[in-house]
């Protein structure tokens, strides 16, 4: 609160050069040390894919412990050289923990979620696909003018992972999910949950009709944070399209059943901006 309060402000504390808005930082703040813990902060993972029992544990595991943690989020930040702009770029990486306390046993598994994009750029070993956050192929003789319209954006697949009625998904947000095996963490391919979100290569809406988008190959994008309503054993989330044309943003909240995943409610709605939400909360209400 006090890091927000002080951004919001403007009010640099005690000691610290304070810069222009979107100058760069100065020596005393971008310094040596904080350059090298950054750096290290975001270094491209290594030994991945790995798979191995966890040796040394400090203590002991309750013996009625057992289940699994999945977790996601950037963990390659460059390619041929090239250094991805923003670490929000970053390629995703899953990591698996297993417990079993009646065995006293812990285990670990990664692995990068190798959609067919991510395939492609390690197989060529350069950037082949623009990322929302600035990185992009490297230019040629016409400079950026090569990439400007280049639309449609690589899936990272590097913000969560979430599992109901039986199905891991990586999660970003603008694609549709990329289902997951929990065995292997290898990738499946990408979710549409039986049809229900359209596949198109550009998350847009036309406003003409589901079947005029189809038929251009536009599709939908499904958000990095579904919600989990424990009171009454569903998970809630929506799919989105930016609008050709208009101001509003085509929306459909979708409630499945947690246990089972069958599908219980689809809600098509828009919102009056453009710009599509990050997150949201559930209330017995809403």
């Amino acid at each position: 609160m006090v890091a927000l309060l002080v951004a919001t402000l403007g009010v640099a504390p005690a000691g610290v050069a304070r810069r222009a808005l979107g100058g760069k930082p100065s020596a005393a703040v971008w310094n040596e040390e904080i350059k090298a813990a950054w750096t290290q902060a975001y270094a491209s993972a290594q030994g991945v894919p790995a798979n191995y029992d966890i040796d040394e544990i400090e203590g002991r595991i309750p013996s009625a412990l057992r289940g699994t943690v999945f977790r996601n989020g950037p963990g390659n930040f460059e390619r041929g050289g090239q250094r991805y702009e923003h670490v929000l770029d970053g390629d995703g990486l899953l990591c698996r923990w297993s417990l079993d306390g009646a065995t006293g046993r812990a285990r670990f598994a990664s692995r990068f979620v190798r959609t067919p994009e991510y395939a492609a750029e390690e197989a060529a070993d350069t950037v082949l696909h623009r990322n929302t956050f600035g990185t992009q192929p490297a230019s040629g003789p016409l400079g950026e003018l090569e990439n400007a319209f280049d639309l449609v954006l690589k899936n990272p697949a590097n913000t969560n992972v979430q599992s109901w009625g039986g199905k891991l998904l990586a999660l970003w947000e603008a694609a549709l999910p990329c289902r997951i095996d929990p065995d292997t963490l290898e990738y499946v391919g990408r979710e549409t949950f039986d049809g229900l979100l359209p596949d198109g290569a550009l998350t847009v809406a036309s406003g003409i009709g589901p079947e005029v988008d189809a038929s251009l190959g536009l599709g939908v994008a499904f958000t990095a944070h579904p919600r989990e309503d424990r009171k009454r054993g569903r998970v809630v989330g929506w799919s989105w399209a930016a609008p050709l044309v208009g101001s509003s943003l085509s929306v459909t909240v979708h409630e499945w059943d947690a246990a089972s995943g069958a599908l219980l409610a689809s809600t098509p709605t828009a919102l009056p901006s453009a710009i599509a939400p990050h997150d949201f909360a559930l209330t017995d209400s809403w």
